[in-house]
């Protein structure tokens, strides 16, 4: 498998006619503190980080995300969507569509689905992981979407506990290697498109998410406001929230933690 540094001046200039400004580390902390701290300083909608080794990659609770240098796609995007701030959930189902819709592409592997309400899963393994956080600021509001995606990954390159959970781009593809480049603009490109649609038709995004949905049909497990929940998943509502039918009746959940299916 092919290694080397991203050659992002080539990601840079095929957004440049969309507006979208493109900055690369080769090393940094997190993408989403480094994109987040260009906002702060004026960064505008769909400035880009990418890098390709991060130290401190996180995930929704400030979970740890590994991943090897120079081989996955690690992105965090500045958004100012034109919508009211209570409706800036809708941003996480943005962006995990614009994942799945970037990894159609490669039809020689199964189709991507969408674990609610920020995971990406192949053949029931993880392959991306994703983090939106909304940051109130006196010279405006603003959103971080961080993605990382797992592209050219053998197995040994996971740790041995995650071999039977996480899965790449490169395994479901039988070893075939994934251009870090065409991915990383193909998935920009369907993000802004995609938030775009989380303003003007997000009923007909939500109905994108839900076709793709991997909970559906399956008992699960979660934990929502401190309390364990079982249930079968039964689709996702109009806001994007989970339908779980449980042994006390239908309950809609807007956020949570620990999804598994049992």
């Amino acid at each position: 498998m092919n290694e080397g540094p991203l050659q992002w001046q080539e990601i840079a200039a095929a957004m440049e006619p969309h507006g979208i400004v493109v900055e690369y580390a080769a090393t940094t902390g997190s993408t989403n503190d480094d994109a987040r701290a260009a906002a702060q300083q004026g960064a505008g909608h769909g400035y880009t980080v990418i890098a390709d080794a991060q130290q401190w990659g996180r995930g929704r609770r400030g979970a740890a995300w590994h991943s090897p240098p120079e081989r996955n796609l690690i992105v965090s995007t500045v958004l100012r969507p034109a919508m009211p701030l209570e409706h800036w959930s809708r941003l996480t189902h943005a962006c995990a569509l614009a994942v799945c819709e970037t990894l159609d592409f490669y039809s020689d592997m199964p189709a991507a689905q969408i674990k609610w309400p920020n995971d990406i899963y192949i053949s029931g393994l993880k392959v991306c992981g994703i983090l939106v956080e909304s940051v109130l600021h006196a010279r405006g509001s603003f959103a971080i979407a961080g993605a990382g995606v797992n592209l050219n990954l053998s197995l040994d390159d996971f740790p041995p506990e995650l071999r039977g959970a996480a899965t790449s781009v490169w395994l479901q593809r039988g070893g075939q290697e994934v251009a870090r480049e065409d991915f990383a603009g193909c998935y920009l490109l369907r993000l802004v498109e995609n938030v775009s649609r989380a303003v003007v038709d997000f009923p007909g995004l939500m109905a994108d998410c839900e076709r793709r949905s991997f909970l559906t049909g399956r008992r699960i497990r979660l934990t929502a406001s401190g309390r364990d929940i079982e249930g079968i998943a039964r689709g996702l509502g109009p806001a994007g929230e989970l339908l779980l039918e449980t042994a006390a009746g239908m309950k809609s959940i807007t956020s949570a933690d620990l999804v598994r299916v049992t």
